[in-house]
């Protein structure tokens, strides 16, 4: 039987409040009122206020456990076309981003040095231009120099942009595709002519499967962490063993 939280941390109370109470036998034996049994589960409560935290203490891990089964179900319903072409023997990260979010900022160092540091790490962006117009020009000239030049301009593209200070917008886009030696003209007009658009698609309907409302969004065959993370609980997400939320 599974119970509510509320069900839940009201049984855990009164099973708490069983060790706190005293008396004899026979007083145990004696049926009460409802009023009188509050009566003693509060003053218990007052004698020992460390029972409520233990509640709270227990209640959270089954919240995480739950939601940790729960996250790994959802991935389990998308994981054959969001790990499409991934070796699953080997770890695997993926992020949803933005390159105006300054968490997904503040995290792509961690993310840079887990792909140094882990052997065999697949790390998979998604692009998830949702805060503004510059976001979604940002993401359009990375699919689209991606779709021309490949998986290695993409990946510097992606590493110079959320090292930029700035705004992300058609002016950064420029400017980082000229200090990186490439033909701005030439991804402006691919952009025009919809290169990229089919990949920034898919990473819409893969966010919309996973419930993705904000970035960054990391997801691995481990679990889902939902915003920055250490470096630790991010490698826990690469394998199919790990998990986190």
């Amino acid at each position: 039987m599974i119970l509510s939280n509320r069900a839940f941390g009201k049984a855990l109370i009164a099973a708490a409040v069983g060790l706190t109470l005293t008396g004899t036998p026979a007083a145990a034996e004696t049926p009460q009122t409802t009023s009188e049994f509050d009566q003693q589960v509060r003053d218990a409560l007052l004698r020992n206020p460390e029972i409520i935290l233990e509640v709270f203490a227990l209640l959270e891990q089954k919240e995480q456990a739950a939601k940790a089964v729960k996250d790994k179900d959802l991935i389990a319903s998308v994981a054959d076309e969001l790990f499409a072409g991934l070796d699953m023997s080997k770890p695997i990260l993926v992020e949803f981003q933005d390159y105006n979010c300054g968490y997904c900022r503040k995290a792509h160092p961690t993310v840079m040095e887990m792909r140094e540091q882990i052997p065999g790490l697949q790390f998979v962006v998604m692009e998830m231009p949702i805060l503004n117009d510059g976001s979604r020009y940002s993401a359009q000239a990375a699919l689209a120099l991606k779709e021309i030049e490949g998986e290695e301009a993409y990946v510097r593209f992606v590493d110079e942009m959320m090292r930029n200070a700035g705004p992300a917008n058609v002016a950064t886009v420029l400017k980082v595709l000229t200090k990186l030696g490439h033909d701005a003209e030439e991804i402006v007009k691919a952009i025009k002519d919809g290169k990229g658009a089919d990949e920034l698609n898919r990473a819409r309907d893969l966010a919309d499967a996973l419930g993705v409302t904000g970035t960054p969004y990391f997801v691995g065959p481990g679990g889902i962490i939902r915003g920055v993370a250490s470096k630790d609980r991010l490698q826990a997400l690469t394998v199919a063993d790990g998990s986190d939320s």
